[in-house]
């Protein structure tokens, strides 16, 4: 025992510095964690909001279209009388 008793020293040091890199990874860990989150969040209200806009747009060229094809039907029978 007294040839490790010199020793005792360096050991305790390195479990505390394990003991605070092991700490350091758990709080690293939980801001990657809390980071995806945010940025999960983030793309899906980009989502939603391509979503949305590809909904306005589409409403939008069927009421193009509605207007062409009546436009056209008009045309039809102002031809034919």
């Amino acid at each position: 025992m007294s040839t490790l008793k010199p020793l005792l020293p360096s050991a305790a040091l390195m479990l505390l510095a394990a003991c605070n890199t092991v700490q350091g990874v758990k709080q690293d860990a939980h801001v990657v964690k809390d980071k995806a989150v945010e940025v999960k969040d983030a793309v899906v209200n980009k989502a939603i909001e391509v979503k949305d806009k590809t909904v306005e747009g589409s409403k939008a060229v069927g009421q193009s279209v509605g207007s062409g094809l009546e436009k056209a039907g008009e045309a039809v029978k102002g031809a034919t009388n």
